[in-house]
Parts: structure tokens; C-alpha cells; sequence
């Protein structure tokens, strides 16, 4: 089976509309078997609840959480990604600690600062979940919070480095996402 490898669209770098960096303070995380996605290739169009619970939002402050991919290159395999996504926590009660102490393979959407356009919702882990590769903790460094990481597994990365969640605009994705919170 040949995979095709061909560019298939122009690369333009636009002076006019320059990358901007960070998240927004807030991300949606699903543990994996509560929703169904409909997807061609990288492209989400619709995310529905299917399983018991709610999407779980993050929120924090100016750059406590991070994401992207990783390329995973192989002479004998087509390119995966791992995905990534890093977490600064204030843990403060017990159950807190419990519940991610706990937390593995789920997927995790975030928002992209800059234009509320398709590609501003990028979604991690969609496939083959999440999974942590560590959690530290010092009460003198990073203020004392609790430090998250987590990734593809290692022989289950995904096919694509992001997906994009995109109903038909800005605001219907966004409602599509808070409808998953209750």
C-alpha cells in the first residue's frame, strides 16, 4: 500500500497576518468513550456527548498549559505525530490531587490566540488519547504548583500532527464546546 506523500497545496508565508503565540485560558478535555466525532482527515465537524459525564474544562492563567505535536519519523513506517499537552495545576484539596493522579487517555481541544477562524480549535490525543509522562511537584519551584505532562503513546501516534474542529464558524464551534460542559 503506497502512502501519498505529495504536497498538495501551495505554502505561503503572509506577511500580512503574522503567528501568534499561546493558547487561550481555557481548554475542554474528554475522557475517551464519552464523545463520538465526526472527522474527514484532520477536520472535526462535530463532536457530540455520547458517554456518561461532561467534558472537563481547564482554566487558568496567561501560559499555564501548553500543546502541540511532535513528527515521528521511521524508516519503515508512514510519519505519526505525538501529540503533546502540559498542565500547571493548583492542586488544593485532596480530591483534586486524587483526580489527576488519576487522569489518563483522554483527548483535549484547545484554543489557538489570534483569529476566531478554522484552526483557531485544535484538538490532541483525538484517536489514541493522552497518556501521563509525568507529574512533578516542589514546594519552593513554580510557585508550588503541580507540573502535568502528557502524550501519545509511543507506537500509537496519530495519524495527523493536529485536528481542527470547525462547525462553520467561530461561534458555532464555540457553542458546540459548551454544550458539552453540562
Amino acid at each position: 500500500m503506497a502512502c501519498n506523500t505529495a504536497i498538495t497545496a501551495d505554502i505561503i508565508n503572509d506577511c500580512t497576518k503574522r503567528p501568534v503565540k499561546g493558547l487561550k485560558s481555557k481548554a475542554w478535555a474528554f475522557n475517551k468513550g464519552v464523545a463520538t466525532l465526526t472527522f474527514t482527515d484532520n477536520l472535526i465537524t462535530n463532536l457530540v456527548k455520547t458517554g456518561a459525564g461532561t467534558s472537563f474544562t481547564l482554566e487558568g492563567f496567561k501560559d499555564f498549559m501548553n500543546a502541540g505535536y511532535e513528527a515521528v519519523v521511521t524508516d519503515n513506517l508512514p510519519t505519526g505525530y505525538k501529540h503533546k499537552f502540559m498542565l500547571d495545576a493548583f492542586l488544593a484539596t485532596a480530591a483534586e490531587k486524587k483526580n489527576i493522579d488519576n487522569a489518563d487517555n483522554f483527548f483535549v481541544v484547545v484554543e489557538r490566540n489570534g483569529s476566531q477562524t478554522e484552526g483557531c480549535f485544535v484538538a490532541y490525543g483525538v484517536n489514541n488519547g493522552l497518556w501521563k509522562t509525568a507529574q512533578t511537584k516542589t514546594a519552593n519551584d513554580n510557585n508550588g504548583v503541580t507540573k502535568l505532562e502528557y502524550q501519545t503513546r509511543a507506537g500509537e501516534e496519530e495519524q495527523y500532527s493536529e485536528y481542527v474542529l470547525w462547525k462553520t464558524d467561530y461561534a458555532q464551534t464555540l457553542a458546540l464546546l459548551t454544550a458539552t460542559e453540562s
